[in-house]
């Protein structure tokens, strides 16, 4: 689809109206399949710049991602190359994601006479209840087997989403 004429030159094609900030597509990020940077980009790997020397860029992204400490007149661009964070859409943009696997676990009732002393180990684990000790084994006891994946591994219960398998890419930002 070819756009002829806009209406407003405030008008993109798409009927929305241009953001003032974004002008040229500066902070917009452009993905490479190869390690390439654009003359009019910087690659996103959290380089520290001066204010003064990028401020079209700074209008955009401001000090979202400087780290703590004594930056000022300066600020950073975003360290996805370094990092190799995925990049996920969302509303709470900007916020970081610990990387993790849900949480397993489950709970199993069982009902043993003699079951002994009740070892166990990784993310199964035994716990007992209403049991009578007799001459070193337990009589009539209930017992249940739980599940508890942070047990074994303490990336498990940390993120509600799983590594989705993935292709390395290069990002840029473009600052001019």
């Amino acid at each position: 689809m070819k756009i002829e004429e806009l209406s407003s030159p405030l008008i993109n094609q798409n009927g929305y109206h241009k953001n003032t900030l974004t002008k040229e597509r500066i902070g917009a990020l452009f993905i490479y399949p190869i390690d390439y940077t654009p003359d009019d980009c910087l690659s996103c790997d959290g380089y520290l710049l001066d204010i003064l020397d990028y401020l079209d860029l700074y209008k955009v992204i401001g000090t979202k991602f400087n780290h703590e400490g004594d930056e000022s007149g300066k600020f950073r661009i975003p360290d996805y190359n370094v990092t190799g964070k995925f990049l996920q859409p969302g509303e709470n943009v900007g916020i970081k994601i610990e990387a993790g696997l849900p949480n397993i676990t489950g709970t199993a009732p069982i009902h043993a006479q003699n079951f002994g002393n009740g070892v166990s180990n990784g993310a199964l684990y035994i716990v007992g209840a209403n049991h009578t000790r007799n001459e070193g084994a337990y009589n009539n006891a209930t017992y249940s087997i739980k599940i508890d994946a942070s047990r074994s591994s303490n990336v498990y219960g940390k993120s509600p989403t799983v590594q989705p398998s993935s292709q390395i890419v290069h990002i840029c930002i473009k600052y001019k």
